[in-house]
């Protein structure tokens, strides 16, 4: 039998990983951190009111020993006289940075409430997937008091009026208290929520929370202008293959045009 050059061998070996590794220690299967999602600023579609700015964020997650882990990232986000909507989606970064990790922009969304479209884009592999868009039904707020869980309860309190970043707001907090055992919890657990509110905007302009399972979370908006927005920002770029998911429900498989 012909034997193998070393050099094969050393190849073959390379392009097997656990071949090598194998004898260092027990095999298993790959395992990955569970990871936390944080609910952004939202912005419905709302006609003649645009604006344009800076979605900023600051999470502060509190670790059992008493210490924290801070992340921020910031976002641009816009909206037309139509109500169309324009939104980066960015990756975290730690705080304190070393100077070396930035905030990458993971997706782009577009969304347009008269064309019912919304595109979710991948800058990097330059791929928009097209679904169809419905504007979200407007629930009405939760009624203050014991839930119909009878295991939580809820305190709306109005904290007045103010200016946020020059803009006319409202402001109330929401406090929910879990009693033990409601969410699997073995004592009391409350969290509080502060929300800055636009009546122009029809949007929040800061929020914060306070909740011991998620840390702290303070969103706010920055650099606002109500301006009528650069319509470039509500136009998928060119040269972006677009994949239409609106026919899957009629017709298995993804369509592209």
């Amino acid at each position: 039998m012909k034997r193998l050059a070393p050099a094969l061998i050393a190849l073959a070996l390379l392009a097997v990983p656990w071949a090598a590794s194998s004898q260092e220690g027990p095999a298993h299967a790959p395992d990955y951190r569970a990871q936390k999602l944080i609910a952004p600023l939202d912005f419905p579609p709302k006609p003649d009111a645009p604006f344009t700015a800076i979605a900023r964020t600051t999470w502060v997650q509190i670790l059992p020993d008493g210490s924290t882990v801070t992340y921020q990232n910031e976002r641009v986000v816009a909206r037309d006289m139509d109500g169309r909507i324009f939104q980066e989606r960015r990756t975290f970064i730690p705080v304190p940075g070393d100077g070396k990790q930035q905030s990458l922009v993971r997706m782009v969304d577009y969304t347009d409430p008269l064309e019912h479209t919304f595109y979710r884009c991948n800058p990097y592999g330059k791929v928009c997937n097209l679904f169809p868009y419905y504007e979200p039904v407007t629930e009405p707020l939760r009624p203050a008091g014991l839930q119909p869980d009878g295991m939580s309860y809820l305190t709306r309190e109005n904290l007045g009026t103010d200016t946020f970043e020059g803009i006319d707001v409202q402001r109330s907090r929401e406090t929910f208290t879990f009693y033990k055992q409601s969410v699997g919890n073995t004592s009391t657990i409350l969290r509080t929520v502060d929300y800055w509110y636009s009546p122009a905007l029809g949007i929040n302009v800061k929020v914060v929370r306070h909740d011991p399972r998620d840390g702290d979370q303070t969103l706010w908006l920055s650099d606002i202008s109500e301006s009528v927005a650069d319509p470039q920002y509500f136009k998928v770029h060119a040269g972006y293959r677009i994949v239409d998911h609106r026919a899957v429900a009629a017709q298995p498989g993804e369509s592209e045009r």
